[in-house]
């Protein structure tokens, strides 16, 4: 039996933790850029972090109530109210609010928006599908080439195709099938993805596995169940670039581990060194996990000088207010108990 007490409490404390954080117009806010915090593409994971613990309806109707009533022209959502769409946001508002069972309208707008960000000739997704609109927020001429910033990146590829194989399983099976294409063609030697838009490999590695399970595709998943069990680290987690042990990263981690199935000891494991990293208040300690590349970056990792919250440069982001990292602690979590269930 895993530890579905500890596991119990900690998502309990966890889940009153973020809807504690939880703003009085129903959308949550961290991870403070040059661009400002942002609202939309956070309150789309934690809110569907929150429904998936099972928690309290009144707060994520809100919160939905909130994010339908600020869609975007294009069907779309973002970083913030004032950043231009981008598919990452969108995707993660989607799946929240198909996770609710209902806003079919803004939902189908959603997914029309989505196919717009796809290449046709590789099936990749794009954070942004084209320059302009985000060149004209940041005040900057056609100097400035976004070329990594408009390419298809592995975690958004994969997190839209989550959401349209979601909510249009028929009507965006095309669209799904080329998504998958280009993920699985992503997968590393180890059983890992990259990441663009992240200091480690797990989230996007975790996206992957998702949309893998999601098709039934159980062989990539093991493998990627392989990579994790082998970088456990000896108490249990796993480690991020500059943190020894980080509740992120151990929480993406065990949420693989749970998507091959689980093999016990190490799922126990996790399980007791996240609920360990619990801090007073409920919420989990974070560190920089966010990175934003210079926009004409298409492989961030070949770069170095990465610099924490300094402007000109690409910089490496922290989610100041834990709660983006809560809300993967308590999915984790939660799908460990499920599970056991």
């Amino acid at each position: 039996m895993w530890p579905s007490g500890m596991a119990s409490r900690a998502i309990d404390r966890g889940k009153r933790f973020l809807l504690a954080k939880q703003g009085r117009d129903g959308l949550w806010r961290d991870f403070l850029t040059p661009a400002g915090e942002a609202s939309q593409w956070p309150t789309g994971f934690i809110a569907a972090a929150l429904q998936f613990a099972g928690a309290d309806a009144s707060g994520l109707e809100r919160a939905a109530d909130t994010l339908v009533a600020n869609q975007h022209v294009d069907g779309g959502w973002s970083y913030n109210e004032k950043v231009p769409t981008d598919a990452d946001s969108t995707a993660c508002v989607l799946l929240f609010l198909a996770a609710m069972g209902h806003h079919a309208g803004p939902c189908g707008r959603a997914a029309s928006c989505l196919v717009t960000h796809q290449h046709r000739e590789d099936g990749g997704i794009a954070t942004y599908s084209e320059p302009g609109p985000i060149r004209r927020f940041m005040g900057v001429g056609r100097w400035m080439r976004f070329d990594g910033w408009c390419s298809p990146h592995t975690e958004v590829t994969a997190l839209a195709g989550r959401a349209l194989a979601m909510v249009a399983p028929t009507n965006c099976s095309p669209a799904v099938d080329a998504a998958w294409r280009y993920v699985r063609s992503r997968q590393r030697d180890d059983g890992s993805w990259g990441s663009y838009w992240w200091t480690s490999p797990h989230y996007t590695s975790l996206q992957a596995v998702e949309l893998a399970r999601s098709l039934g595709h159980h062989d990539v998943v093991s493998r990627a169940a392989d990579w994790a069990m082998r970088s456990q680290a000896d108490d249990g987690g796993w480690g991020a670039p500059g943190v020894a042990t980080s509740a992120f990263t151990t929480a993406l981690s065990l949420s693989i581990l749970l998507s091959a199935g689980g093999t016990r000891r190490p799922v126990e494991r996790a399980i007791s060194r996240l609920a360990n990293l619990q801090d007073d208040d409920g919420g989990w300690p974070c560190h920089p996990i966010m990175r934003i590349p210079l926009p004409r970056d298409l492989d961030p990792d070949r770069r170095r000088g990465l610099r924490i919250g300094r402007l000109g440069r690409s910089v490496v982001i922290a989610d100041q207010r834990r709660t983006f990292t809560s809300a993967a602690c308590v999915t984790a979590l939660a799908r460990a108990r499920e599970m056991e269930g």
